[in-house]
Order: structure tokens, then sequence, then C-alpha cells
């Protein structure tokens, strides 16, 4: 059966319409993923420039290989109608060395030029050659080699940053000592200076990409990947994503790196090493929950720190606010993970729900208490969790509960986290600003 020439001129609109609408959805501006444009260090750019020469090896290699089709066809082709039993076929062609010699050793050649410089290039990206930092610590001059731990785990990335005399290169993540700073979502890094990255997991499979800074890295539950390096040239954010599939919401699993100048880095890291900033009235009815009293809450700052310890700090640490209530054991006991982002200093970060939502409004600069309200109220309708036990051999939950928290319990909360730490800069704010 043909079709008649009606039907296929109909078949191949709908065809051209089909392929015109797929090519227009992949294009996109101002994209926060664009792997060709705002490359910001020297590992992309090295692997921009390799790829540039790559595509145009793979040009040359699809016109040629084209041409010669498109003349075999011209050359040989054989109508149907002109075709029949009696005709006989072309010549063929037994044996030509030169061809032969040719048609295996270009490609090979190719092969062997295009693994050569990959080699290269590869060797280059996972070459260690930070220099130390001198950084003032609590006080002290401390020399940090530039390493940060990236820990992936359903669905959040988190950041440690351990200073002084401390080997990060081990082989679990649970073996480490306590970090001196644990960010969630976003990293912040000085600018001009090479950073490592031990990326590691602890659940399943992630993969962490910066792609305006360095290529992609898995993220391996029990073992500590190859130092990856990245370095940002000038101040900036730039964006990231899991690019290996995690579970339910893998699709929003994202992360930010926050380039600083190095003055500026050290005034982040000054105040990240902070406790919770309290008043003298609810420090004092804080030390008495310690101490094991009921005294009764004033202020919705004492309400804030009642309902913190007694329903947050089951997974998630407030240095100062609920230091004797938590603890890694209790964690691991409530999640899959064995962690939760430490939310001593969440407002200083710009972004939270696994780097979806905005804590600060990018246009405006004003805390974003609706979205942190929605996500206290539901977490579920913000991001797909999987938050109840599988089955009752397992009760521990992947992701964020609803912990059904009244109105009033919400609005405290959401006054807390608002007071946990300083606002950042209005750049920062407006450049992480997420949609």
């Amino acid at each position: 059966m043909t079709l008649n020439s009606s039907a296929a001129r109909r078949y191949t609109r709908v065809a051209l319409v089909v392929l015109a609408t797929l090519l227009l959805a992949a294009c996109a501006g101002d994209a926060e993923l664009d792997t060709r444009s705002d490359l910001a260090g020297p590992e992309a750019r090295d692997i921009e420039s390799f790829m540039r020469i790559l595509l145009w090896v793979t040009y040359a290699v699809f016109a040629f290989v084209m041409a010669i089709s498109f003349e075999a066809w011209r050359r040989f082709r054989i109508r149907g109608d002109d075709y029949t039993d009696d005709d006989e076929w072309p010549e063929q062609e037994d044996e030509n060395s030169l061809l032969e010699m040719l048609f295996n050793t270009v490609p090979a050649l190719i092969l062997l030029i295009v693994g050569g410089f990959t080699i290269i290039l590869h060797m280059e990206l996972n070459s260690e050659e930070t220099n130390l930092v001198t950084l003032d610590v609590a006080g002290s001059a401390v020399e940090w080699e530039p390493q940060v731990v990236v820990v992936g785990q359903q669905w959040w990335w988190e950041y440690q940053y351990h200073f002084g005399d401390v080997d990060v290169d081990q082989e679990r993540v649970e073996t480490l000592p306590n970090a001196d700073i644990v960010t969630a979502t976003q990293m912040v890094i000085p600018v001009g200076q090479e950073i490592e990255l031990e990326i590691t997991s602890r659940d399943v499979i992630h993969s962490h990409w910066i792609p305006s800074l360095n290529g992609k890295r898995d993220a391996v539950p029990g073992r500590q990947s190859a130092p990856w390096k990245i370095q940002a040239d000038e101040p900036g954010v730039f964006f990231g994503q899991c690019t290996e599939f995690c579970g339910l919401s893998h699709s929003r699993m994202r992360m930010q790196v926050v380039a600083l100048e190095p003055a500026d880095f050290q005034a982040w890291v000054n105040a990240q090493m902070e406790g919770y900033p309290l008043e003298a009235d609810d420090q004092a009815y804080l030390e008495a929950l310690v101490a094991g009293d009921t005294p009764a809450a004033e202020n919705s700052t004492q309400r804030a720190i009642n309902t913190f310890r007694g329903k947050c700090a089951s997974c998630h640490l407030m240095e100062n606010i609920a230091d004797d209530v938590w603890s890694q054991e209790r964690v691991a006991e409530q999640l899959v993970a064995g962690a939760a982002p430490n939310l001593t200093h969440f407002a200083t970060r710009t972004t939270f729900a696994g780097g979806i939502r905005n804590v600060y409004d990018p246009d405006t600069g004003d805390f974003n208490e609706t979205d942190l309200r929605e996500w206290l109220m539901n977490p579920a309708d913000i991001k797909a969790n999987y938050a109840q036990p599988a089955n009752d051999d397992d009760p521990r939950m992947r992701g964020m509960p609803n912990l059904n928290l009244t109105t009033e319990e919400i609005d405290d909360l959401v006054g807390l986290l608002k007071g946990a730490g300083e606002k950042p800069a209005e750049f920062i704010i407006e450049e992480t600003g997420v949609e």
C-alpha cells in the first residue's frame, strides 16, 4: 500500500510542525544552567574550548560522511519504475586497498588525537594545585587548605567547611568530625581561589554540577570522590542542578555557588561561626529550659524556642537554641539520609527547600514570609517528599514531613528563622533569586 501525494504532503507538514515545536522548546533565554555562557572559572573554560574543537571535528566528519553518502545515492540510485528483473546490478567493487586503508586509518587517527587531548584535559581537571588560605577563625589565624565536603541527599545539598588540621579525605562522611561551618543549598567561596570539592552522598547516587565552574561529578554513598576543583575569577552567583536521577524530587534538587571577594568571604566566615543571637531575656529563658525548668513563654521568640526544641530539633540543628536536644544519632533514626539542613544561619542564605524557593524577594529584598509559612504548613504542597515511613520495619523518612503546626507556631517559627543571621548583600539576593 502506498500513500497518495496529498496524504504524503499532509504527513510531511505534520512532521515539520512537530520538529519545529521541539526545536523551539529547546530554546531558552537567560537560562540559569546555560552550559555555553557565563563561564566563570578556568576549568569551565578549558572544557568549553575542548568542546568547541571537538564539535568542529564532528561537524567535519558528519559533512564528509553525508557527502559520500549523497554521492553514492546520486551515482548508483535505481528508480523502482525503471528497474526490471532483467536488469543487472551495477558493477560491484570487490577490493580497493587504498580506500580500505583510508577508511580504517583516518578514523583511528581522529579517535587517537581526540582521546589524547581528552586525557590531557582530564589530568588537568583532576590535578591538585590549591594554595593555603589564611583565615581568622574565632580570633586565631588558621591555615585553611581550601576544601569543601559536598554531601548529596534526598533532596538537597550540604556543604561542610573544616578548618585547621583536619583530613577530610576519608572514606565516609559519617566518620568526619563536626564541621566548623555547615550550609545547605548554597556554597560560598573566595574569588580567585581554587577550591577542592570532596563529593559524597548519604543515601543514593547524586551528581553535583555547576556548569559555569566545572563539569559533573557523581556523589556516591559510602565513598568520597577524587577531589573535584572549582574556581571563580569574579564575584557572582552560579547555579547548579543534580544530574543523576535520585528519586521523587530529583528535578527540584538545586544548588548555588556564591563567589565573594576575600574580605567578604572572611566576614561570611566570621558570621557563620556565631550561634543564634538572642536578647538577654530570651537567653535566660533558654537557659532555664536547658536546666530542666518549665518557665512560661513571655513573647513570640520564647514560644518559637519552645516549639523548635519540641518539634523541629528531632532533625534540625540551630546552635544556641537546641544544642542539648539535637543529636546525630536521633536524626539518623528519623531520616534515611541521617541529616537535615542546619538552620542556625538560615537568614544568611537566600534559598530554601532544596534551592527552589527564595528566602528574600529578589525584587524588593523583603523576607519571604509567605513562602516560608506555606513550607512550614505543608511542605508536600511545595516539594514532593517521601515524608511517611515506607513500612513498619523502617520508620525513617525522606524529605520534610508535615509537622501539623498551628498558625501561632508557624508565625513564631517564621520570626525565629528571620532572625537567624544577618541579611545578605542586595546583589546576592538579586542574583540568587529563583522562579
